[in-house]
């Protein structure tokens, strides 16, 4: 990409971000949370930056499912004027240290703490993470059910996204392993051959929102992973992505696991009218006027449901 195609993107992204930015902040206007009584633990990492895109995800996601437990993993960027916010706005948030959720076997940075997390509560809670740059517009009834039946769920990147064996995942992911691949077709190609069970699965879902159910081994299937994984790839294990690798290995095999319909659930270039979730990954952020639209179309759902 030439200079000036990458100074016009930087400044289309920052023109988008400026108009986000205060549709964004309309959510301090809005009611604060009360408890639910879902049986599930909805948990996010938060990152200072994000903490009114957070507001808009999770009082557009508990509109429609409330859970018991709402648990937020601080970014060390939380300050107090950030948490005082939280709590004002959920005041029965439980907020948690990044350093809290941390492992030996494991890389630190990126989201290594938030699935650890989950991992960590997981033998005693459903729990769904729910990422600050998602939005929940109408009902979403296959979540609830995967909640109730114990079941897992994921976010697809197409229609009826498959769940592999290692050996399929691998002959998925090598025809993209060249040099200067990205770290999760390496990794996709290499965990067939770290001695994983031969029944092990993996599917290539996105872990912005995915539901874990109880699990009395996740912490541990969590660090073998990383371990095996570790001493096969080395230093890249540490890439940034390399979480996103574990999440869908971790969710691939917990019991009963579905992926969510896809466009129903997904990203803004794929959504059609019956889009009830989407994700604003970060390339699909602020390049154009989607995020502030459906933002603004959120908090005023939001809104209307305390009037």
């Amino acid at each position: 990409m030439s200079l000036v195609n990458r100074v016009i993107q930087r400044v289309r992204r920052d023109y988008f971000r400026a108009r986000y930015q205060p549709v964004a902040a309309r959510v301090l206007a809005t009611p604060p949370l009360k408890p639910g009584n879902l049986p599930f633990m909805l948990l996010s990492m938060v990152h200072q930056r994000d903490v009114h895109s957070y507001l808009v995800a999770v009082k557009s996601f508990t509109h429609f499912l409330n859970p018991e437990r709402i648990v937020v993993v601080c970014d060390p960027s939380i300050g107090s004027e950030e948490r005082a916010i939280l709590k004002q706005h959920v005041p029965h948030v439980e907020l948690r240290e990044a350093h809290e959720f941390t492992h030996p076997d494991m890389p630190r940075g990126g989201t290594w703490e938030r699935l650890y997390a989950i991992a960590t509560f997981s033998p005693e809670n459903y729990v769904v993470q729910l990422d600050a740059d998602t939005l929940t517009v109408q009902p979403i009834p296959e979540v609830l059910e995967a909640v109730r039946a114990g079941r897992g769920f994921v976010l697809g990147e197409m229609v009826d996204t498959p769940i592999r064996s290692l050996a399929a995942t691998r002959e998925h992911a090598l025809p993209k392993v060249c040099p200067g691949a990205h770290i999760q077709s390496i990794s996709e190609a290499e965990m067939a051959n770290v001695g994983l069970p031969a029944d092990a699965l993996y599917v290539r879902g996105c872990s912005g929102f995915t539901g874990f159910p109880r699990s009395s081994t996740m912490r541990d299937d969590m660090a073998d992973f990383s371990r095996r994984m570790t001493a096969k790839l080395g230093e890249d294990w540490k890439r940034w992505g390399t979480e996103q690798v574990t999440s869908n290995y971790l969710v691939a095999n917990a019991a009963g696991t579905r992926t969510l319909p896809f466009p129903k659930y997904g990203t803004p270039d794929c959504a059609t009218g019956e889009t009830a979730f989407f994700h604003f990954i970060g390339s699909m952020r602020f390049i154009n006027s989607k995020y502030e639209a459906t933002s603004r179309h959120a908090i005023s759902l939001i809104s209307k449901a305390a009037a």
